[in-house]
């Protein structure tokens, strides 16, 4: 077998070099069989017989993969070994059969102090609708050798999601020593001190391992850290903006930071295996993404703004290490005045972006309405209530934080005491008054029971009155009402 080590300023080279000796070494072919020396860990998770649990842990006896053989062996070793090692590596069940539409691939290792795991999984579920779940997998690597923690943490896990575990949403899966590479006398890149290169490579071939173990799951895969927070909604606007992509593309990013957020095309993923493995001591895996999008034709970021994941850990995984990142793109959508909001529906002229439908607007969760475009001099938005309320006060707040400009700089608010009657999805409202105007984007209105009486409102309208040069927010429509 023919081997090279390139460094990083020979990194194109040197790919072109090894591409020309394929026919004799197949350097980039990985797939892994095992050695024969069995891992063990002591199970007690409800749900689950820990015998059968501890019998599959302690007896893998088969020969195990390890990340060199996935370098050396020819593609034709690879298709009667593709299954039986992911078998082995998942913790809970079988390796899932059903190919789904999206995977999000956690790994997560001990950390000193501090712990996000379990509110980054509740974060991705509690933020994905009930009827979705079925269209996603959450595969958790547990990728820290420490049996202890193991055993606790995949308790934890099997005890707060014994629903998802069985139905194989939420998959857990750990790895064996002898997959892995030697950790010693790695080369000195980026001026890193050698605790930081060891946990550096570590972490690259854990990422290697989770892709080549999600490869078959799904559509397509998304790179996730384990200290995150998500939006609403956010499978909706993962969908709605690989339907934008009228172009080739290798990588989407839902967040700015790090490497997190980063989806791609299943297909890829053994390719990127390969590249992270192949250079896995020289770089850290969020610099070779983007050397990997280059090498498949992808010359810039394609990043998804406002982006959807949010980084809160202030402890790295690498102990010692405070990183207190933020995702400057990641936008404020929590509300603010948290109105009584009666129940009503949500109308408007204007063409809506993405997931940030009209009732985003409205409802207590965080979320806004987004304009597909400039808005016009005549636009509406109307809130029609299912009953006609007493309402005491009203709060419109336009733009963000991120999209400062997206605001309403002409408009006003409109009651209507009565609705006619809603044709084609237009409410049709009289009895109009007029209750103020925008200023900087923001309206409100105070003692509404002495202004309008005992009259109750039914239509509330926000009306352009000028054209405006951009996309409009409405951020918060809050609605108080009478005692």
């Amino acid at each position: 077998m023919v081997t090279m080590r390139c460094s990083r300023q020979q990194f194109v080279v040197c790919l072109i070099s090894a591409s020309a000796i394929t026919v004799f070494s197949l350097v980039t072919q990985f797939l892994v069989l095992f050695q024969s020396n069995s891992y063990t860990i002591k199970k007690r998770c409800s749900g689950y017989e820990s015998s059968e649990f501890s019998n599959k842990i302690q007896h893998r006896t088969f020969n195990k993969v390890t990340y060199k053989d996935y370098l050396d062996r020819p593609s034709s070793d690879l298709t009667r070994l593709q299954n039986e090692w992911r078998i082995d590596a998942t913790l809970f069940h079988n390796f899932p059969k059903e190919k789904r539409y999206l995977t999000i691939g956690i790994p997560t290792i001990k950390r000193v102090g501090d712990e996000y795991i379990m509110d980054t999984i509740n974060s991705l579920v509690n933020n994905t609708r009930p009827e979705q779940l079925k269209d996603i997998y959450i595969v958790i690597f547990l990728a820290d050798f420490n049996e202890t923690w193991r055993e606790d943490i995949s308790g934890r896990l099997n005890e707060s999601y014994p629903q998802l575990i069985s139905s194989e949403t939420l998959v857990v899966i750990s790895s064996w020593k002898s997959f892995y590479p030697s950790l010693e006398n790695l080369n000195h890149t980026y001026n890193d001190n050698y605790n930081k290169r060891k946990w550096r490579s570590k972490q690259n071939v854990d990422y290697a391992f989770i892709f080549l173990y999600c490869q078959h799951l799904s559509t397509y895969y998304m790179q996730m850290e384990d200290d995150i927070y998500t939006v609403p909604n956010y499978l909706k606007v993962v969908k709605d903006y690989i339907s934008t992509m009228n172009f080739p593309w290798t990588c989407l990013e839902f967040s700015e930071l790090g490497f997190i957020g980063k989806l791609y095309h299943s297909y890829d993923l053994e390719k990127l295996a390969k590249i992270v493995l192949l250079f896995y001591e020289e770089q850290p895996c969020d610099f070779t993404y983007l050397y990997f999008n280059t090498l498949m034709l992808q010359f810039q970021r394609i990043i998804h703004r406002p982006t959807i994941f949010q980084h809160v850990g202030l402890k790295s995984s690498l102990p010692g290490k405070v990183q207190p990142l933020k995702d400057r793109f990641f936008d404020n959508m929590e509300k603010t005045y948290k109105g009584d909001n009666p129940p009503a529906k949500l109308y408007t002229n204007l063409v809506v972006q993405s997931s940030f439908t009209p009732e985003s607007a409205y409802f207590l969760e965080p979320g806004y309405f987004w304009s597909k475009g400039n808005g016009k001099r005549g636009d509406w938005f109307t809130v029609v209530f299912d009953d006609p309320q007493k309402v005491k006060k009203i709060v419109i707040v336009t733009g963000s934080r991120e999209h400062q400009t997206d605001k309403i700089e002409h408009g006003k608010l409109q009651a209507s005491l009565s609705l006619l009657s809603i044709d084609q999805s237009q409410p049709k409202c009289t009895n109009d008054i007029d209750l103020g105007y925008l200023t900087g984007g923001v309206l409100k209105v105070d003692n509404l029971t002495s202004i309008l009486g005992p009259f109750r409102i039914h239509c509330l309208s926000i009306i352009l009155t000028a054209n405006q040069d951009w996309w409009i927010i409405i951020k918060e429509i809050a609605v108080f009402v009478a005692d």
